[in-house]
């Protein structure tokens, strides 16, 4: 009977484990302070506000596209205009060779959940381990202290802190 109800047991704590690792979480929502590192000292730029919307509709983007259709909105507080930009995660279709981390050389990081970018057009975001140095091909690398940083086209690198609700 012991026997019994352990097994049970188990069975009902892997089911709940492998159902909440299928629910999707969201990483991506919430607040970020964008940090310019100059010479070594962190000064807070911008807040970034990421918010889960929509998902895309399947006709009326690129069939490349149609592997994902999650989407964020991101607002800059900074900017004056309020313009909400979409962002898509990075494009990971292995079957479709379909593969974005691979420009960088992340694709077996993503692949065990080291790493997670999301793409806004002219910068990406991306999210691994606090304390992690990230390679940028074979000689350039970034170490983020809080696992979060984003690349603005003709910018730069910046570190991203996300604020706790």
């Amino acid at each position: 009977m012991k026997t019994f109800f352990l097994l049970l047991m188990l069975t009902g704590l892997s089911d709940l484990l492998s159902a909440q690792k299928n629910t999707g979480k969201d990483i991506w929502s919430g607040t970020y302070l964008v940090n310019e590192i100059n010479n070594g000292v962190s000064k807070t730029t911008d807040t970034l506000v990421v918010t889960k919307i929509k998902d895309a509709d399947p006709d009326t983007i690129p069939a490349k596209e149609k592997s994902d259709l999650a989407r964020w909105s991101m607002i800059s507080k900074k900017d004056e205009s309020k313009d909400e930009i979409t962002v898509k995660r990075f494009l990971f279709d292995i079957k479709k060779d379909k593969d974005v981390y691979k420009e960088f050389g992340w694709t077996e990081l993503h692949k065990v959940g080291k790493m997670n970018c999301i793409d806004g057009g002219h910068f990406f975001i991306c999210q691994t381990k606090p304390g992690t140095k990230v390679a940028f091909g074979k000689e350039e690398t970034y170490f983020t202290k809080t696992g979060v940083f984003g690349i603005w086209l003709h910018y730069g690198i910046v570190e991203l802190q996300k604020k706790e609700p």
